[in-house]
């Protein structure tokens, strides 16, 4: 009996030493999660249009810009007479940045909704990080329909012509990307920042669009002269890597490059907003109505375009500060104190080519409603 006991007791101990031993075992398929990098960022360069020439400049600058790292850069590249590619800039092992083709699309239209969400999704899919940013590079036309400004007949007319190039959400071909599509293609609070290299996107019709979308938004009240943020890529394109992404940095180096030019070149306008705080600014709006702008005192507003006998963006603050009294001036002023983080103006744009005096910049622009667009009026 004594025997059986003890060898009991031994196989009871052994059984208990192969679970101890099993249960503390690591699991070889189970296997940490890796840290995910920093932050991916997209440059969404949709040159099926007038501005191709510049898609391998654009993409040279920002490879040579691009600090390496753990990051991600990632280029949407669809040019004319090109097949749409996803790019990516990365480090080699000598140390300097190279760039590979992730995937190359079929021919398809990239001012489209589905187009830009489907881009997004293989960006989410195959560059994962802790955050994201965008820079997106085309012709825009701010909050206007599609081919207001490429069509005169569409109740708006021809803005003058220049020999100094400007870009005017995207252009694929004559198909432009409306605005609505475009914030509906991105998920709800994805981007940390957005950059419009694109005309007009400084509007509040565009910011308010955009709110749920992104934390921040870099934009131009006026239009972008060529090449646009093409000369600070190399040195400033760091700044959006930083772990608190630098968007006032990078921004005043696109002033300060835009201000040290001569002539007609000296012009730019540029603004960072923090898009928290938007829905308060529309409150304060519908709160301080009182007093009404005439259209005949329109011209005296600060303008941002450059059209021959009309205008469609305003200074918002220039004109919201003219239907209300200082109490709402003053509150007006806080609010727009906090949602503009940076912004800076030339003294003028492109005057010698039916420019304008930039006598007042809020950051932010406007549409006011004209008895002579109707269809505007109604958006």
């Amino acid at each position: 009996m004594a025997v059986y006991c003890l060898y009991r007791l031994y196989c009871i101990g052994l059984l208990l030493s192969l679970l101890l031993a099993t249960a503390c075992t690591k699991d070889p398929s189970i296997e940490p999660e890796p840290d995910l990098p920093t932050r991916t960022i997209l440059y969404y360069l949709g040159a099926d249009n007038s501005l191709y020439t510049e898609s391998k400049d654009k993409i040279e600058a920002l490879r040579l810009g691009f600090p390496g790292g753990k990051d991600h850069l990632v280029i949407y590249k669809d040019s004319r007479n090109e097949s749409p590619e996803l790019l990516e800039v990365y480090a080699a092992e000598n140390g300097e940045n190279q760039i590979r083709v992730i995937k190359t699309y079929p021919e398809q239209n990239s001012a489209t909704g589905e187009t830009f969400q489907r881009v997004l999704a293989d960006v989410k899919t195959s560059f994962r990080a802790d955050s994201y940013g965008m820079i997106l590079f085309s012709h825009a036309s701010g909050w206007l329909p599609k081919g207001t400004l490429t069509r005169p007949e569409s109740a708006i007319l021809q803005m003058g012509t220049t020999p100094i190039r400007t870009y005017t959400v995207a252009m694929d071909g004559s198909d432009e990307l409306d605005l609505v599509e475009f914030a509906a293609a991105i998920p709800d609070h994805f981007f940390d920042f957005i950059a419009f290299e694109a005309c007009f996107m400084a509007g509040i019709e565009v910011l308010y669009e955009l709110k749920d979308k992104t934390d921040y938004v870099i934009s131009s009240a006026a239009e972008i002269v060529s090449p646009g943020f093409l000369p600070i890529y190399p040195e400033a394109l760091p700044m959006l890597y930083q772990s608190q992404p630098d968007l006032a940095g990078f921004a005043k180096a696109y002033f300060d490059f835009w201000n040290a030019q001569t002539g007609d070149y000296r012009s730019a306008t540029i603004t960072v907003t923090r898009t928290a705080g938007l829905s308060m600014l529309a409150n304060w709006v519908k709160l301080n109505t009182g007093n009404q702008v005439s259209e005949k005192d329109l011209f005296d507003i600060q303008h941002f375009d450059r059209y021959r006998n009309h205008r469609l963006f305003f200074d918002f603050a220039d004109y919201h500060g003219r239907k209300t009294d200082d109490v709402g001036r003053n509150q007006l002023a806080s609010l727009l104190n906090t949602l503009v983080v940076y912004k800076a103006a030339t003294p003028s744009f492109i005057p010698g080519q039916l420019g304008f005096q930039i006598n007042y910049h809020s950051g932010i622009t406007t549409y006011i409603p004209q008895e002579r667009f109707p269809s505007l009026n109604e958006r």
